[in-house]
């Protein structure tokens, strides 16, 4: 399925955010909530934990994620009210992720195995149903799971995202040196600018063209200036990160 030469009005109407992020009812278990500013979404994106900033971190950089919307749907769930009647209410997924060759997928993020209990897994029944009643796929995921150096790597990257004044000038440049290197050393490729830019004003530039899916690198080592960077595949190397469910 391709999501490619779209508008995405529709979807922009159809997924606004359910409800606001907040900390109400967090005393108990305090969470981070915060924004980012999404070049995907050209919006900024709030988080509820840690764990979602991470895991939408995850698509932001992943090449095939060509959409995702937060809190983007209501899932009625039975149950009964004050009165003791069958009644419903309305639980809000995470995530709704569209990614090239994939249909929709909904997805609800955990911190960790620990949260689950009869009444969530209940929960994720009948989002599994709304969701294949969509003709969408429906995964449960715990980002905090993944190795710590991806989600370092993913967070450093995070950094990278927007481009900063002088990028423009460079960047076809770095393309084409990589083209023809097929693979270098970041340092390495940095340093070949000596005598028009000094290499650490080269790094972010490079970082930049990771982040953006332009250059890839593997993320499941540690990214510095020693890494080695390439022009990206077709496939993403964040791709296992996205697919648990799958």
């Amino acid at each position: 399925m391709s999501w490619t030469n779209r508008s995405w009005e529709q979807e922009d109407t159809l997924y606004v955010p359910k409800r606001k992020v907040s900390n109400r009812g967090s005393q108990k278990r305090p969470h981070v909530i915060g924004a980012y500013y999404s070049p995907k979404m050209l919006r900024e994106v709030e988080y509820e934990s840690l764990g979602e900033y991470l895991f939408y971190s995850l698509l932001e950089l992943d090449p095939q994620t060509v959409r995702y919307y937060v809190q983007p749907v209501e899932v009625p769930i039975p149950g009964t009210n004050t009165h003791g009647k069958p009644s419903f209410w309305p639980h809000v997924s995470d995530v709704l992720v569209f990614r090239e060759h994939h249909v929709p997928h909904l997805f609800q993020v955990k911190e960790s195995t620990t949260e689950v209990s009869n009444a969530k897994q209940i929960v994720d029944e009948y989002c599994k149903i709304y969701a294949f009643e969509k003709g969408w796929q429906y995964s449960v995921v715990y980002p905090k799971s993944i190795p710590v150096v991806v989600a370092r790597n993913a967070k450093f990257l995070m950094g990278f995202l927007k481009p900063r004044k002088g990028f423009d000038a460079l960047i076809p440049e770095l393309i084409s040196r990589l083209t023809f290197l097929h693979s270098s050393k970041i340092h390495e490729l940095a340093r070949g600018f000596q005598g028009n830019m000094h290499p650490l004003q080269v790094l972010p530039i490079i970082y930049h063209l990771i982040a953006n899916c332009t250059f890839a690198i593997d993320i499941n080592e540690e990214l510095n200036q020693f890494s080695e960077v390439m022009i990206r595949s077709e496939q993403s190397v964040y791709t296992h990160y996205l697919t648990w469910g799958e």
